[in-house]
């Protein structure tokens, strides 16, 4: 069988993990970025690892042999105010810059990992899909912004010829550092937090994310855009099915927006003083209490996949962590 010959970034990260253990039990041979001090558990004569010296770096150059698919997992994640100009380098700069260079480099399938955050929330229902218009007077945080701007110009570049699949992923379950993506709603829990936004949580399992994004790699779709979630639930719902596994109390006491962006400005002085990564910012707390729900029927039908369920996908989540 032909050699395929694949690159994937954010391959340390909570989704490029798992994204790895799959792909090593199947027919490519894997070049996985990696930041200097980053650390993985992963080994395989098949990942040949790539530090990442700077996002100027064409990486095409730097790999002995011509690479047939990329997988863009890699992302800086954060809703810090003054992480807002790293935001927009890594999210947008960087993904304009590696999907240039795969367009030139004949790549056959560029599947890049975005977010529900990137899409539009004109919804009179408070329902989304892929189609839900965009406004530029809608509140986004600056990773939702960033990751917009970087779909925008993937989708310039798919009219020269890039072959690029959208996936759009609602919060990614798995395991992963206890300060790191979703695992902070884990720990959030873990520390017996009393309280609670009034709102939903709309969730997928990385294992989940991980199967579609093989079927991209495997099929002959290009050019598509596919919302990824698994179902919705209220976040009192979802903080006592984690309490329940670890046998905690959860969080018991509703609060409203406005006192949850009071919670996020004295935890974020907290966490100056004791130097902690805070669980709350601004824009997380101006995020929280949102209705909305994310349809995922056309991904559901495309891909016929039957999702974990939210017992599964938590209880294997403590079980690793």
């Amino acid at each position: 069988m032909k050699q395929k010959n694949l690159l994937i970034t954010g391959a340390t990260g909570l989704l490029g993990q798992q994204i790895l253990l799959k792909l090593i039990d199947l027919d490519y041979q894997i070049y996985a970025t990696k930041r200097t001090h980053s650390v993985t558990q992963i080994v395989s004569e098949k990942i040949n690892w790539v530090e990442i010296n700077s996002i100027e770096d064409n990486l095409f150059q730097r790999i002995p042999v011509k690479i047939n698919f990329i997988i863009h997992a890699g992302a800086f994640v954060s809703y810090k105010k003054s992480d807002a100009a790293k935001i927009f380098q890594i999210n947008t700069k960087w993904t304009s810059k590696l999907a240039k260079d795969a367009l030139e480099a004949g790549v056959k399938k560029f599947v890049f990992i975005s977010s529900i955050s990137a899409l539009g929330k004109n919804s009179i229902n408070n329902l989304i899909d892929e189609n839900t218009p965009k406004s530029d007077d809608e509140f986004l945080s600056n990773y939702g912004k960033s990751k917009r701007k970087a779909e925008a110009i993937l989708w310039e570049l798919s009219k020269n010829g890039l072959p690029i699949i959208f996936l759009n992923p609602s919060v990614i379950l798995g395991p992963a550092n206890r300060y790191q993506s979703s695992a902070q709603l884990f720990g959030y829990v873990a520390d017996q937090k009393p309280f609670y936004t009034k709102g939903l949580i709309n969730y997928i399992d990385a294992r989940d994310v991980v199967e579609i994004i093989i079927q991209c790699l495997q099929n002959k779709m290009i050019n598509e855009q596919f919302i990824l979630n698994a179902g919705s639930l209220s976040y009192h719902e979802f903080f006592s099915a984690i309490a329940n596994q670890l046998k905690v109390k959860a969080p018991r006491i509703g609060v409203p927006k406005f006192m949850v962006i009071l919670g996020a400005l004295f935890e974020n002085l907290i966490s100056k003083l004791n130097g902690k990564p805070a669980t709350l910012t601004i824009e997380t707390a101006k995020l929280a209490g949102s209705l909305k729900i994310y349809n995922a029927e056309k991904a559901k039908k495309t891909f016929n996949l039957r999702y974990k369920t939210l017992k599964q996908s938590i209880e294997w989540t403590v079980k690793e962590m």
